[in-house]
């Protein structure tokens, strides 16, 4: 049975197209991917601008082709926190609707960081452990800490990195005071939950998301000379990290766009999710993080899959599904 996933957010906007098969296992057909930046402006109006709408749907409508041609038999869409947060996203799904035929479900927080743990918990080797999963978006932040059998924390957090950049920083390179502002927010923000997480207790930090990914890449191209290209289970240590993290702050866009490994997309937003980052560890008092190739899309194949296992069966059976 072949599926098109269509994730909506902040900063991206991608579409993963796949193939279930009879054990429940899934090939990915195609992976499309479109920085919209759907979220830029937003936060401190709350309102979706028209551009990024406009500019939105017209690259939905061009991945729906896509996935056509790959013979698609259901279609699931999800918009995150960008659209839930603003007073016009409701009229921003209605438009959708009308104009692509997709149904869009705007999810909650808690569902965004339940489908992002069920992914990233399925790509981890050894599921038993208990992990603390950690998804930075354009607009929100998700903690999950948990194991394949319990999940110990949840919650979602308004400190995404379109979100920080916007309210917090204004210069390039950023005043010392903007970074200083920014950490006293996300620790005011995030205190009680890393008392929490740290009474609990972790054995690992696995960090999922385009921000964190590309982080990885500039720690990877800073420790050995070459671009990160398995991000699976990819270990960056802290010590590379904070000199990643001091070149960041250090410098400006001409600066930044000659560090190899950044993607140039994120030039205006990387600083946000480095001092996150950053002080998150700090709070934990953790020395290191492990990236993860999966996120919120193959958590919603994977629920797809939980949720239709009879009719998969029926489908394998008859010989209608491969």
């Amino acid at each position: 049975m072949k599926i098109a996933v269509f994730d909506i957010g902040t900063n991206s906007i991608h579409m993963l197209a796949v193939d279930i098969k009879s054990d429940g296992s899934f090939e990915v057909l195609t992976h499309q991917r479109d920085t919209t930046r759907l979220g830029d402006g937003s936060f401190k109006s709350k309102r979706l601008q028209a551009s990024a709408m406009n500019r939105a749907i017209e690259v939905i409508e061009s991945f729906r082709k896509i996935a056509k041609r790959y013979q698609v038999k259901a279609t699931v869409a999800v918009a995150t926190s960008a659209v839930r947060d603003a007073k016009n996203g409701g009229v921003f799904v209605e438009t959708i609707r009308k104009r692509t035929g997709i149904k869009v479900e705007v999810v909650t927080g808690e569902e965004e960081a339940r489908l992002i743990f069920l992914a990233a918990i399925h790509n981890m080797p050894r599921k038993n452990k208990r992990t603390l999963v950690v998804d930075i978006g354009g607009g929100s932040v998700e903690l999950i800490l948990g194991n394949d059998k319990n999940v110990y924390f949840m919650d979602s957090f308004r400190l995404g990195v379109t979100r920080l950049t916007d309210r917090f920083i204004s210069h390039d390179p950023p005043l010392k005071k903007e970074i200083r502002r920014i950490k006293i927010h996300i620790r005011k923000k995030l205190g009680r939950a890393a008392k929490k997480i740290k009474k609990i207790g972790f054995s690992e930090i696995v960090g999922t998301s385009g921000t964190m990914i590309n982080l990885g890449s500039l720690v990877h191209e800073k420790k050995y000379k070459t671009p990160l290209r398995r991000v699976n289970l990819f270990h960056a240590d802290v010590t590379t990290f904070e000199k990643v993290y001091h070149e960041l702050l250090e410098s400006d866009w001409r600066g930044r766009i000659k560090m190899r490994g950044l993607d140039p997309k994120r030039l205006d937003i990387i600083i946000a999710g480095a001092v996150f980052v950053k002080t998150l560890l700090k709070m934990l008092g953790a020395h290191s993080l492990t990236l993860s190739s999966s996120g919120i899309r193959e958590g919603i194949i994977l629920d797809f899959i939980n949720k239709n296992g009879t009719i998969i069966g029926q489908k394998a059976r008859h010989g209608t599904f491969r």
